[in-house]
């Protein structure tokens, strides 16, 4: 089963969204304190919150990105000076210049892929927790249980209380599923966690007996879920003040990769923005909620690393690194004054050789063949 009270499971992302949780789980506990239980506030507090610890992560690819746009026409250079050679001899030594120019500036191809390889399973797992605030949030999953076992009492099952939802969640989907192999009540709640205000009134008319106690939920459920006047348990509607949820998604995500990508464009930057605007038609506002406030953050965080890094001398950046490469080199045992260029020069002498070798000894194998032949005659 992929859902048990919907903390997800999975072996890479399971552990990370359990750790989300609790600081999920602390920071509305905190709000409560103050008198304040609005999920879509703490989400919007999560979602700052995560960003926020995954920042030095963020600087570190930036800069590596900043590097690259002092680094890539000598790279380019590089690839045209190679670009109708396909030898092997050819393709090494492209392959070794290229590695020249990182170590000249002291940087790794890998840099910059590392920190964009840590924050994906976390930003996964966040959103996770973000769909099934329930699973994580004991106040919030009370809220739910006490009427989910009245519900089930009733014989009402998850997929009944399933089909009442609007759209098919992930949540939904694999509450189903998991509950057709067991009745735990938490699979009621996931469901119930859901729910918008069309799906309550359905489930009080399902229901009359329980009328009372599911509306009494129903208000309940609509405090914790009500945000700037909107239910994010529903889906927004063009014809709605909710449509400004996925106009915000793409408003908000074009500026925030305006200002993280430093200048670069490429079309699926232009296309994802109005990609995740129609999902978010598709989704509970929570969802786009959750979109909107990271790409808050990130245009904030990005105009903050702009700031910062355009106050850096990038040389003398550049040579911290060479020095750090250098005494990487040391702990190595190699002499950090070979550079990859000499390093290529040996190679392809030393391929160059192999190939000289290769067709003397050729030649020398048909003149002696030959040789054979005459004798024989």
């Amino acid at each position: 089963m992929n859902v048990i009270l919907t903390t997800y499971q999975g072996a890479i992302l399971g552990p990370i969204a359990r750790v989300l949780g609790y600081i999920l789980q602390a920071l509305y506990a905190l709000l409560a304190n103050f008198g304040i239980e609005n999920t879509g506030i703490c989400m919007i507090l999560f979602t700052f919150l995560v960003n926020g610890l995954m920042m030095p992560m963020q600087i570190k690819q930036q800069k590596f990105s900043k590097m690259s746009m002092i680094m890539n026409p000598e790279i380019q250079a590089i690839q045209k000076k190679y670009k109708n050679k396909k030898d092997q001899a050819s393709q090494q030594k492209m392959s070794l210049e290229t590695q020249a120019v990182y170590q000249k500036y002291g940087v790794s191809p890998a840099s910059g892929c590392l920190p964009m390889l840590i924050t994906f399973p976390i930003l996964f797992a966040l959103y996770r927790v973000i769909y099934n605030i329930p699973a994580y949030v004991p106040q919030v999953y009370d809220v739910y249980s006490g009427i989910a076992q009245q519900i089930k009492s009733a014989g009402v099952s998850v997929e009944q209380l399933s089909k009442m939802v609007s759209s098919s969640t992930y949540v939904v989907t694999n509450a189903v599923s998991a509950a057709k192999n067991s009745d735990n009540i938490s699979y009621f709640v996931d469901v119930l966690g859901q729910f918008n205000t069309n799906a309550w009134t359905q489930l009080a008319t399902k229901c009359p007996d329980l009328k009372t106690a599911i509306m009494e939920v129903a208000e309940k459920s609509k405090h914790i879920n009500t945000f700037l006047g909107l239910n994010i348990a529903d889906t927004p509607a063009i014809k709605s003040v909710s449509v400004i949820i996925p106009i915000l998604s793409v408003v908000t995500q074009i500026l925030s990769t305006k200002i993280s990508m430093a200048g670069t464009q490429q079309p699926m930057n232009n296309v994802m923005p109005f990609i995740t605007g129609l999902m978010c038609f598709m989704f509970p506002i929570g969802v786009g909620i959750y979109w909107v406030a990271g790409n808050v953050f990130r245009i904030f965080q990005g105009i903050g690393i702009n700031v910062y890094f355009s106050k850096i001398d990038m040389d003398a950046e550049m040579a911290k690194n060479v020095e750090k490469n250098k005494k990487r080199m040391e702990k190595m045992g190699l002499d950090p004054n070979t550079t990859m260029q000499d390093i290529a020069k040996q190679r392809t002498s030393s391929i160059n050789n192999k190939t000289t070798q290769a067709k003397s000894s050729n030649k020398n194998s048909g003149i002696n063949k030959n040789a054979n032949t005459v004798s024989k005659k």
